[in-house]
């Protein structure tokens, strides 16, 4: 029924009411493919609720705590997700442009796939993050915990590392260019890059 009135809201008809869940508890909700453009979930219950192939374009998820939720292939498009809470979530294949996601918690969350362009991770737990093969452009990992993170096989392009741990990552095989990585913590990872002939430069960030 409130999907039914949102979408009538996302079409302008006069019967239709915006998606309003605010600290609602929708733990483990069944919600594959629904249409969420521009709902409100700040704060609310969503662990382990299945959103596989949802549409959360500029949906406001800030504080949202989705911890273990499966978000894959999810539309996340300009979604405001600062703080929110995706430990061990499932967003492989989903799609993160100019998404907000500073200091969210995605520790051992899975981004396979993943395409991540413009969006702000800075002073977020990726801990243990699985980002296999995802497509990096212009993320903003300032000062992130990416310690253990797998970016393996990855392609990554113009993103900010600076101040950044990178503690026993993993970029084996990953393709990076124009990377900054200014003040980051190296120790450990494993850079056998597939571009090893060009390695990223370090360079002050901004």
């Amino acid at each position: 029924m409130i999907f039914d009135q949102h979408i009538r809201w996302l079409q302008g008809e006069a019967d239709g009411q915006l998606a309003y869940m605010r600290g609602a508890n929708l733990e483990s909700t069944l919600w594959v493919g629904a249409h969420l453009e521009k709902a409100l979930f700040s704060a609310a219950n969503l662990k382990g609720a299945n959103l596989a192939a949802a549409d959360l374009k500029v949906a406001d998820l800030t504080g949202t705590d989705l911890s273990g939720a499966n978000l894959t292939d999810a539309n996340l498009e300009g979604t405001f997700m600062e703080n929110a809470i995706l430990k061990g979530a499932n967003l492989s294949k989903c799609t993160l442009l100019y998404t907000t996601l500073r200091r969210a918690d995605l520790g051992q969350a899975l981004l396979r796939g993943a395409f991540v362009d413009s969006a702000d991770l800075s002073e977020a737990n990726l801990h243990g993050a699985d980002l296999t093969r995802a497509r990096l452009v212009k993320v903003n990992f300032k000062g992130a915990n990416l310690e253990g993170a797998d970016f393996s096989g990855a392609a990554i392009y113009s993103a900010n590392f600076s101040g950044a741990c990178l503690r026993n990552a993993n970029f084996k095989g990953a393709y990076l260019h124009e990377i900054i990585l200014s003040g980051a913590d190296l120790e450990g990872a494993n850079m056998r890059l597939k571009n090893r002939k060009q390695l990223p430069r370090r360079r002050s960030g901004r």
